[in-house]
């Protein structure tokens, strides 16, 4: 019997330091105020305007900062990856359509139609937030 509690204890200190980990991630999360002007528009698509995304900041600040992140940090830009093409402007990317290529594991290279930069997005297993289909 006492070895089922030690393993309920180990699983539970586990769950603990993870979420722990996760809630650090998030707090230490310093999103550039450029960035979150640049992606601002999409976080008001997705709350339904002004003020669905302003009671969503106050009343889940690490929600809203997970959110963020992803719009804004979950990829990169590899500048000049083709020889010719247009420059890809990171604001117009709405990463979430590209959800359905990210690998698990690897980046995953994305060359898109009439430009020289590659989108680049991170593997699934880095992000700190992903949103629900």
């Amino acid at each position: 019997m006492s070895g089922y509690y030690r393993l309920i204890f180990l699983f539970a200190g586990y769950f603990f330091l993870n979420t722990t980990n996760i809630r650090a991630q998030v707090n230490g999360l310093q999103i550039d105020p450029v960035k979150e002007k640049m992606y601002r528009p999409y976080m008001l698509w997705r709350h339904q305007g002004e003020e669905g995304l302003e009671a969503f900041r106050k009343e889940h600040p690490h929600a809203y900062m997970q959110e963020l992140w992803y719009y804004s940090q979950s990829f990169y830009i590899k500048r000049n990856y083709l020889q010719e093409g247009a420059e890809l402007d990171a604001s117009i990317i709405a990463i979430d359509r590209f959800e359905s290529q990210r690998e698990d594991d690897t980046e995953k290279l994305i060359i898109l139609p009439g430009f020289r930069d590659a989108l680049v997005l991170l593997p699934s297993r880095s992000l700190l937030y992903k949103p629900k289909p």
